[in-house]
Parts: structure tokens; sequence; C-alpha cells
């Protein structure tokens, strides 16, 4: 090999190893820096709910009057009696379709059954809670709908931030593989 050609590798190797380490930090930056700023509204309203209580919190955030506030507690009550069900219905499945596969020779036919009632259950918990929101819509005004719908928008963000973090393994939420934290040596 030529010093020409040896030169020009090393160069290309340099840059590599540059852009490499840009990135790197780039990404280090932004999960230490950007995403936690991102995250301070969610957990700031998490604590409130947590300190409050869910209902209270609605009350506060969408200046419920009384009357408003009393039609809310019903609604939610009916719906969560109904999601109960629904969920408890769901864990029966689930237990129902871990037992059909736990059997010598399991029934694909029945699976396939207990699959389809899974997702049949689970559109009626959909359907529950689109439906409980709507009325939670009709009893408010239009400056209290629009609250509400930066309310649903922060929930449906913090469900999916929560899901992300539910889909990355152990290690990655600072445990290791056996999913007890890390010690500090």
């Amino acid at each position: 090999m030529n010093t020409k050609t040896k030169k020009s590798l090393l160069i290309g190797s340099i840059i590599l190893l540059i852009v490499i380490n840009i990135s790197a930090l780039s990404t280090i930056y932004y999960k230490s820096k950007i995403l936690p700023k991102k995250n301070i509204e969610l957990n700031k309203m998490k604590e409130e709910v947590h300190i409050r209580g869910m209902h209270r919190f609605i009350k506060e955030q969408l200046n419920l009057s009384e009357s408003q506030f009393i039609k809310f507690q019903e609604i939610s009550n009916i719906n969560m009696t109904n999601s109960q069900k629904i969920m408890s219905k769901l864990n029966d499945k689930r237990l129902e379709m871990i037992n059909e596969i736990a059997k010598k020779n399991p029934n694909t036919e029945i699976l396939d059954r207990i699959a389809h009632e899974i997702g049949d259950l689970h559109y009626e918990l959909k359907k529950s809670t689109i439906n409980h929101f709507l009325q939670l819509k009709d009893i408010c005004n239009e400056e209290q709908q629009e609250d509400l719908q930066k309310l649903f928008m922060h929930m449906i963000h913090d469900q999916d931030t929560d899901h992300r973090m539910m889909d990355r393994g152990p290690r990655e939420k600072g445990r290791n593989r056996y999913g007890r934290p890390h010690r500090n040596s």
C-alpha cells in the first residue's frame, strides 16, 4: 500500500470517528437535557394527581362547578364499574388461554376463539372509555372542553411514554438482567 492510500484511509477513519463521537454526544445531551425538560410538565401533572386525587385534579383543571363535578363523579363511577367488569372478564380469558396453552395438546381452535373474545373485550373497553370521555365533554362548557382536550393530549402522551418504558428491558431502566437495581460500585 502506498503512502497516499494510507493517508486517505487514516483521514477517512478519523472523519468516521468524529461523526460517531458527535452522534454519541448529541444522543447523550438529548437524553440528559432536552428529554427531561419535555417530561417536567407531565411529571408535575402526575404529582398533582397523586396528591389531590384524579377527581379533584380534574375538577380544578377544568374549573368544574359543584353540579358539574357531581355529574362527573356519577359518570366516572359508572364507567369504573363497567371497566372493572370488562377487566375481570379479560383476566378470566387470559387465564383460560394460559390453561389451554399449558395442556399437553392445546386446541388451536379454542385458542383462536379465546383470542377473538379477548379482542372483543378490548374493543368493548375502548368503547366504554370513549363514551366516558364523550359524557364528560357533554357536561363541560366550550372553555372547559378546550382544557379537557389539553388534558386528553397529556394523558395520551403520558400513556405513550409509559408504554415505551414498559417495552424497554430491565437493564435499560437501571436494572441488571435479574431486574434488580444496579449496585453502586
